[in-house]
Formats: C-alpha cells, structure tokens, sequence
C-alpha cells in the first residue's frame, strides 16, 4: 500500500503530466495557426504579384487576343513553366489556360473601357479577382494543392564561407 507522501507524489506527477499534455496541444494549436497565417500571406501577395503582371500586360496591348495570350504567358512564364509562349505547354494545360481566360479578359476589359455607344465587352462585368479566386478554388478542387504553391521554388542549400 503507497503511503501518503507516494499518492502526494504521483498525484503532483499526473498533474505535471496533465500540465504538458495541455501545453502540447496550446503549442500545436498556434503552431497550426501560425503556418495558416503564413501561408495565407505569402499567398495573398502572389496572388498580387501575379495579377499585378497580368493587368500591366493588359494595359499594354489593346487588341483583346494579344491581350490575353500575353498575359497568360506571363503568367506561365512567372511560374516557370514556359520559357517562350504557350505552345510550350501541353494539352494537360488546356484547362488551366480555359479557366485563366475570364481573368485575362476581365483584367483586358478594365484596362480597355468600351466608348459609350458601343457595344458593351461582356468581360467588363467581370471581377478580375473573383474570377481568379474562382480559379483557385477549381485548381485546387482539380490538382488537390493551391494553384498559388506552384510559385515555391526549391532552393537548394548553399554553404556559407568565411574568409
């Protein structure tokens, strides 16, 4: 039979034990929002970066195909994945450039107002972001990973020399 000082003791011990078990959880619990917080950072300016190039490459060209194509392959080209133009990509590409399009053409559209008068583009009712975030949801419905991770590079490690 434990004498009294024994119980003390184990019960201060499951205490500790309790103490470091609810620890854990609290340190994985913000550890788990932490990573969402950065990952919900880095990719709310990729997104930015990456609409940015489209709208810029809009703004550029006024005939609306142009327009498109070179947005797409900046774009692509931004993701590495092209070097020259989108016939590098192939036809498991097909969907990605079809879905992208109302982006590139809303993007166009607001870069390029139609006069008064004339007939109305139908891409200008069009929210380049939400079209976007449209897109991300369906990539990552499709592939089972967010469109904005293919922007992560490897970067392999590299020794550092003192002199």
């Amino acid at each position: 039979m434990p004498s009294a000082t024994e119980d003390l003791l184990a019960r201060l011990k499951a205490d500790c034990t309790a103490a470091e078990a609810t620890e854990r959880t609290i340190r994985a619990s913000v550890d788990a929002q932490i990573k969402a917080a950065e990952q919900a950072r880095a990719f709310a300016w990729r997104r930015l970066n990456a609409l940015s190039d489209m709208a810029r490459v809009a703004a550029r060209e006024t005939e609306r195909e142009a327009a498109v194509e070179g947005q797409l392959v900046a774009l692509f080209r931004d993701i590495g994945w092209i070097e020259g133009g989108l016939g590098e990509l192939g036809e498991g590409a097909q969907p990605l450039i079809e879905r992208l399009r109302p982006v590139a053409e809303a993007l166009h559209a607001q870069a390029h107002p139609v006069p008064e008068g004339e007939e109305p583009d139908p891409a200008a009712g069009v929210d380049p972001l939400a079209a976007f975030q449209a897109f991300e949801a369906w990539y990552e419905v499709e592939r089972g990973q967010p469109f904005l991770q293919v922007f992560e590079r490897y970067m392999a490690p590299t020794p550092v020399v003192e002199f």
